[in-house]
């Protein structure tokens, strides 16, 4: 019996130590900084004890951590305003040559689950500002494809676009989320692109366009967003 509870403490000895082994070699545990190779800086600067666990294919980093909401946002909070802001939604670090497109905490109770999404393009810049050119590209040189609305809805959206005021600095609300969203599919010379509309605030319509190589943004402020898109569907 003595054999069989010595053999139970060494094996937990042993479970320790290499439990204490994960956390030291992990890539975020004990540091203070959170960095990919496609960043040209430090990486973003972290709480320790974020232990590192994915980077997906959309560049989205997932931590757990035992750190309080409270402290992680401090955290999250002195490292975003100090960032260029853009659409109110984007933050690009320059010091590491990425936009942030995401940064959640999650509290699961007993652990806090992060995520810190990335892309290495700058989304302040004025390549990612969507002209109002694009309604002159939609209505005379561009083609409907298909799209979640019919081409009639498009025509409304299109007008009630154009009158409307485009918000040059738009601000959304962490809390707010999008309730709708749909994308037309447009040609232009054989040049395929898409058109994704959705509610940003709420008077306010966000505008994507995606060319397959970049996406360009632009906002626009029509009242009751989400009752008019919901009525173009």
């Amino acid at each position: 019996m003595k054999l069989i509870f010595n053999i139970i403490k060494i094996a937990i000895v042993f479970l320790f130590m290499a439990g204490v082994f994960l956390l030291l070699i992990n890539k975020t545990f004990i540091y203070e900084a959170y960095k990919e190779d496609v960043m040209a800086g430090e990486g973003i600067p972290i709480s320790r004890f974020m232990y590192y666990q994915s980077l997906n294919s959309n560049s989205t980093a997932t931590f757990i951590t035992p750190l309080s909401v409270n402290y992680l946002n401090t955290y999250r909070s002195n490292y975003l305003d100090n960032l260029e802001n853009c659409y109110g939604k984007y933050y690009y670090d320059e010091d590491n040559g990425i936009t942030i497109t995401d940064y959640r905490i999650i509290d699961n109770t007993y652990y806090k689950s992060v995520s810190i999404g990335f892309v290495t393009d700058n989304y302040c810049s004025d390549d990612y500002v969507l002209s109002d050119m694009w309604v002159y590209e939609y209505n005379n040189v561009s083609n409907y494809v298909s799209g979640d609305i019919p081409a009639s809805s498009m025509l409304n959206l299109i007008n009630t676009v154009y009158a409307a005021e485009r918000i040059s600095d738009p601000i959304v609300d962490d809390a707010y989320e999008s309730t709708i969203s749909f994308t037309v599919n447009c040609s232009n010379d054989d040049n395929n692109y898409t058109l994704t509309f959705k509610d940003f605030n709420e008077d306010q319509l966000l505008i994507i366009k995606n060319d397959g190589t970049q996406e360009q943004f632009a906002v626009y402020e029509i009242a009751g967003v989400v009752n008019y898109l919901n009525s173009l569907v």
